[in-house]
């Protein structure tokens, strides 16, 4: 009768931590699927393509390297909803040429911002801390290390196009909008002088880049 007891509390032990252990997977598994989508899948393959051929090492890529980066550059980002965004309001009051124009040199601005602090950064302490997702808009949240050691957070805030990539419109570094901010700028530079002279400066910079890689 002992014995058969024991039996008996020891099945209802087995069966209560057997309770236990699927809860725990279900639980378990539910974070995982909640930390890695496709979203953060995208962005991941894209990260890792641009870190190997620029964060290999701190010397300057190839042109050949650099051109293959800002294809992968391209499909990661929106830069027509990028540019919109920074223009803010004065998107609207410009033509379809001048939207055309002031789009690509924002392109080349941060693009050429972005890829260069890929450069600073230890590709093998890439952190990806998980995403939030609400209908077609997601945060991948992930985490830089820097050369020297410095821990940066940055979200990547991607959106679903029509063909169902995930494509970012807007980073957080540091809880910062680095579009929020390009916009703070340009909306100073045009009010105090003129949309024209904010294009300028933009050609300027441009010119100052291809003639120190030439």
């Amino acid at each position: 009768m002992a014995m058969t007891r024991l039996r008996r509390r020891g099945a209802r032990v087995r069966t209560g931590v057997l309770a236990i252990v699927a809860v725990s997977g279900l639980l378990l598994g539910g974070a995982r699927a909640a930390m890695a989508g496709e979203p953060t899948d995208q962005i991941r393959a894209h990260i890792t393509v641009m870190y190997g051929a620029v964060g290999a090492s701190a010397s300057a890529p190839s042109p050949s390297g650099m051109g293959s980066v800002r294809k992968v550059a391209d499909q990661m980002f929106d830069w027509r909803a990028m540019a919109r965004e920074a223009l803010g309001d004065h998107w609207a009051k410009r033509s379809v040429e001048e939207q055309n124009e002031f789009a690509r040199l924002f392109m080349n601005l941060f693009e050429d911002a972005y890829l260069s602090k890929i450069r600073l950064a230890e590709a093998d302490k890439f952190e990806y801390l998980g995403e939030t997702a609400v209908g077609d808009e997601a945060v991948v949240r992930t985490r830089v290390v820097t050369r020297n050691g410095s821990a940066i957070p940055v979200n990547y805030r991607t959106r679903r196009d029509e063909a169902g990539h995930w494509r970012v419109y807007d980073l957080d570094v540091e809880r910062i909008s680095l579009v929020r901010n390009y916009r703070s700028q340009f909306d100073s530079i045009i009010r105090r002088t003129s949309f024209e002279q904010l294009i300028a400066r933009l050609k300027a910079v441009e010119d100052k880049r291809a003639g120190l890689q030439g």
